[in-house]
């Protein structure tokens, strides 16, 4: 069994798996965002529970071991950094990064299709094929997609590739025999026809608009798909091969007046702190670094010579709840949270899912008529609560939530991308739409009843996913969507495609 295919059947296993022991107020035992798993572990397990949830999600048993007795750190297996964060004297957060794509199809039934209908000699990379959708046969199937937190080109791009003002210049080196070179990429559906380069001396050449953040793409030369020969970062394209990868950069990273320094790098929540990764390169009295960092608050530190310190030029710190002081940033859309009232509160803080539910982190700010923090969030759904005074609490502006309980978390969708609605049933008690996009969880999503429909706004990866809706305890597809899939229970799921 390849890597793939284990970590395929690894993270299927994540996702489907509902609660399986308790959960502090604010979290499930296992949970992803901002792409990262989240395992929460509870120092008063018994041996026999223990021993269930290391089999049930496949983590080393010594791993396990280490997080429960140390404090916040980072741990290193095989490689890969896990972080452990305490969230009560009992709790932990044991977390690791998660940034693939993964994919499972049948060979045969793929066939590539170009624009105006005509055959191609090879497959599509990343092509999402429909036909037969409403038949039930899911003829290809994107598992979920967790976008980057940051992106970097090796060196070699320089020659290939550049991006300036929201365009992108590519340059696909030699072929000078062929008589036709497209573009085909992530940023376009994979068209086989829509983005035909032009020959120049330096080889083919095509100018694209071309948003930030990372970016598959692959030639195709007189019919043949071939990825970039210059570019050495690549990944597999769930049809055997590979597809090219390019990051359009939305942010650069400077430091002034360490111009005697031998070595600097820049770390932070979006590389899991690890000191090592992301050095800076020297230019005249300054350090820089030009990278993609995906939209969200992300807190960093630079490290020179060894020795750890924040950005001078940036005034925005923030305790990390930790003892740790950093330097904060954020991309993209803001999001203000608010709470009114509770003048008479002494500290009111933020927690969720955007920021692993880190309790001393997000310390909110009073004012007139209550309390509010600005944040720079991703698109996406979120859960989060607030903590007044040490008391959990959700949002009471918020009627949309998930949970049950003392374990009911509010809901919030950032620069949502699609609704879900459900006409009818005006006599329902209790309407939730759940899928594969929040791991089936009973308790769903509540929808609301506005306008004679029960609606849930929601943002959702590219890709595949499946739902139903479960109306006062009874689950249902669809009516409204023809296109379903069959499933384990013979009950059949709604699928929702999204470009």
């Amino acid at each position: 069994m390849n890597r793939y295919l284990r970590l395929a059947c690894f993270l299927s296993l994540m996702l489907t798996v509902h609660s399986l022991f308790a959960q502090h107020v604010n979290e499930n035992t296992c949970y992803i965002s901002d792409n990262t798993i989240n395992f929460v572990i509870d120092r008063k397990w018994t041996k026999e529970k223990l021993k269930d949830f290391q089999n049930s999600f496949s983590i080393d048993s010594t791993l396990i071991s280490v997080a429960l007795n140390s404090k916040d750190t980072v741990i290193y297996a095989d490689n890969v950094p896990w972080s452990v964060v305490s969230i009560s004297p009992y709790k932990i957060i044991l977390s690791k990064p998660l940034s693939v794509t993964v994919s499972h199809y049948n060979p045969a039934d793929l066939l590539l299709i170009d624009d105006n209908a005509s055959m191609l000699n090879a497959p599509q990379p990343g092509l999402q094929n429909r036909k037969n959708q409403r038949k039930g046969r899911s003829i290809f199937s994107l598992f979920n997609y967790f976008p980057s937190n940051f992106g970097i080109n090796k060196k070699e791009t320089v020659q290939i590739f550049e991006f300036k003002n929201d365009s992108a210049l590519f340059i696909l080196k030699d072929f000078r025999e062929a008589k036709r070179v497209i573009l085909s990429g992530s940023f376009n559906n994979w068209s086989t026809m829509k983005l035909p380069m032009q020959a120049t001396s330096e080889g083919w050449v095509i100018k694209v608009p071309l948003q930030p953040g990372k970016h598959q793409y692959k030639y195709i030369v007189d019919g043949w798909w071939t990825t970039d020969p210059i570019n050495p970062q690549a990944e597999p394209d769930g049809q055997g091969g590979f597809n090219s990868v390019i990051y359009a950069y939305n942010y650069s990273f400077r430091l002034s007046g360490f111009p005697k320094a031998k070595k600097v790098f820049v770390t932070g929540s979006f590389n899991n702190w690890n000191p090592k990764e992301l050095s800076m390169i020297k230019a005249g009295d300054t350090w820089n670094l030009s990278l993609y960092l995906r939209p969200g608050t992300h807190a960093y530190k630079f490290i020179v010579d060894r020795q750890w310190i924040n950005d001078p030029e940036n005034a925005v710190m923030r305790n990390d709840g930790r003892g740790n002081v950093n330097s904060y940033l954020g991309i993209g859309d803001t999001m203000v949270f608010r709470l009114p009232g509770y003048e008479n509160a002494r500290a009111v803080y933020l927690a969720g899912s955007f920021n692993a539910w880190n309790h001393g982190e997000l310390i909110m700010d009073k004012t007139t008529t209550g309390w509010e923090l600005p944040m720079a969030l991703a698109p996406g759904t979120y859960e989060y609560k607030y903590i007044v005074d040490g008391k959990w609490m959700t949002d009471p502006d918020n009627a949309i939530t998930s949970g049950q309980g003392e374990y009911t978390n509010s809901v919030l969708t950032f620069l949502p991308n699609h609704t879900f609605i459900l006409n009818g049933f005006a006599e329902a008690k209790n309407v939730f739409v759940t899928g594969s996009f929040n791991e089936w969880r009973t308790d769903g999503y509540v929808m609301q009843r506005q306008n004679g429909q029960w609606v849930c706004p929601v943002y959702l990866n590219s890709g595949k996913h499946t739902y139903k809706f479960i109306v006062d305890g009874q689950w249902m597809v669809d009516p409204a969507n023809e296109t379903w899939e069959s499933n384990n229970q013979g009950t059949g799921n709604s699928v929702l495609w999204i470009d």
